[in-house]
């Protein structure tokens, strides 16, 4: 009996060794294997850096990079070049004392990344210097990425949380700053600086209760403009006055534009629709088509503006020519000017008459001076002292002719409404300023 159990248990043992024997090799294809599932995985790793580098705007790529190399154990080596990008923004962060500065620390920050996409503190300090350039969505965006890349024993020392702190006190320092010189001077720029900072802020500040109530006050006027339409000016008012209180209030600016587009003052509401999707609401597909419809209206009513401008200088163009025409007409009609004949007086001082052309009396103005000329006048005789105002005409003839010795004659003439006659008085003084007498006279006009 004794015998049979030892040569059982001599007949197990090769068996055993039989069993035990091929067991050790699934433990050495096992280690190859992940062997070389790691080695795949790094190869697959530089080809998705080599496209990365490439295509650095990729963020999926961005993405698939990271979690690739958190996947690997030992993390992968950063490259000896984004070694020394590092080191080199590094300096340029610590010498850094402007905007400008801290802004061309983080691109440099940012380009190592490119070589080494999960280089945590690359984007750690990027976010830094992003921060104290006060570009704060950059700096948040930085420091997603580093938590994205970050190892257990990164993660835990806590130094995002104090990063993410004192953005949140910068970017609160900065819009109160903002806030301040939007009141002093309230204009597009500042109201969009506001917005942007405000979207970028951790908690949004609180709406003041000003804001409110000339809010509350919009709305119950818009509402009941169909009552009387000049609410919704007073609406306008109102919406205006809450968006000074506070101009990063989106839901204003969306009431604001109703109200505008209703007027038909569509540029000024694409303009508050404009700030409104700064703001960056749930409905901003819809609202950008909205606002290029407004922009078309805009457009149009900006045309027929530009028609009505135009019709309405022609108009005014048109009557200024017209007025111009009667004045001419007017002018010839009340005009002095021209050719006149003597309607005959016996004993007449004046020469011609109507079947004497040649002896017309010719009234003409040259160089600032009236002269009155006649061809057939006597040639002692001489005409001066000519005044004209208008319709008013005066002169003075004096001569030496032998059937008048020592005579002046003293005229004055006034226009008929119709232009067509000189109608007036000869007064005869002698040399010694005695009147001799006084009569009717006309001078009728040429055709």
């Amino acid at each position: 009996m004794k015998r049979r159990t030892i040569l059982l248990g001599l007949t197990l043992f090769p068996l055993l060794c039989a069993i035990a024997t091929p067991a050790q090799t699934p433990k050495r294809t096992a280690a190859s294997r992940q062997q070389a599932d790691d080695s795949a995985d790094r190869t697959k790793l530089a080809a998705y850096v080599a496209d990365f580098q490439n295509s650095p705007q990729d963020t999926a790529l961005r993405d698939r990079i990271v979690a690739l190399a958190k996947s690997l154990d030992p993390a992968p080596e950063i490259p000896e070049l984004a070694r020394t990008g590092f080191s080199s923004a590094a300096a340029k962060l610590k010498s850094a004392s402007s905007a400008d500065d801290f802004k061309a620390a983080a691109t440099q920050f940012d380009a190592v990344a490119v070589q080494a996409p999960w280089y945590t503190y690359a984007y750690f300090n990027a976010a830094s210097a992003d921060s104290q350039a006060g570009d704060y969505d950059s700096a948040r965006r930085e420091l997603a990425l580093y938590r994205a890349a970050a190892r257990p024993a990164e993660a835990a020392t806590g130094i995002a949380e104090e990063l993410e702190r004192d953005l949140d006190r910068r970017q609160e320092a900065q819009f109160q700053q903002g806030l301040r010189q939007f009141t002093a001077n309230p204009n597009d720029n500042a109201r969009r600086q506001i917005i942007k900072l405000v979207q970028g802020m951790k908690t949004q500040p609180e709406i003041p209760e000003e804001a409110r109530g000339h809010y509350v006050k919009g709305v119950v006027l818009g509402n009941v403009a169909d009552e009387n339409p000049s609410y919704e000016e007073l609406a306008i008012k109102e919406y205006k006055a809450a968006l000074l209180d506070a101009p990063w209030w989106g839901e204003v600016y969306r009431r604001l534009a109703l109200v505008q587009k209703a007027q038909g003052h569509y540029a000024d509401a694409s303009d508050s629709l404009s700030f409104y999707l700064l703001t960056q609401p749930a409905d901003a597909r819809d609202v950008q088509d909205e606002l290029y419809g407004l922009i078309a209206l805009a457009q149009k009513a900006a045309d027929d503006d530009a028609r009505r401008q135009s019709d309405e200088q022609k108009r005014r163009l048109l009557e200024e020519q017209r007025a111009k025409d009667l004045a001419a007409i007017e002018s010839g009609k009340f005009t002095v000017e021209g050719r006149w004949y003597e309607s005959p007086n016996p004993n007449d001082f004046f020469a011609g008459g109507k079947d004497k052309p040649e002896c017309d009396y010719l009234i003409s103005h040259h160089g600032g001076r009236w002269e009155i000329e006649n061809a057939c006048s006597r040639s002692n005789w001489a005409i001066a002292n000519i005044n004209i105002q208008t319709r008013q005409i005066g002169f003075r003839m004096s001569g030496h002719d032998p059937g008048y010795p020592s005579v002046e004659l003293y005229v004055t003439f006034t226009l008929s409404d119709d232009g067509q006659r000189l109608e007036g008085m000869e007064s005869v003084y002698s040399k010694m300023n005695e009147f001799q007498g006084a009569r009717a006279v006309r001078w009728i006009r040429r055709p």
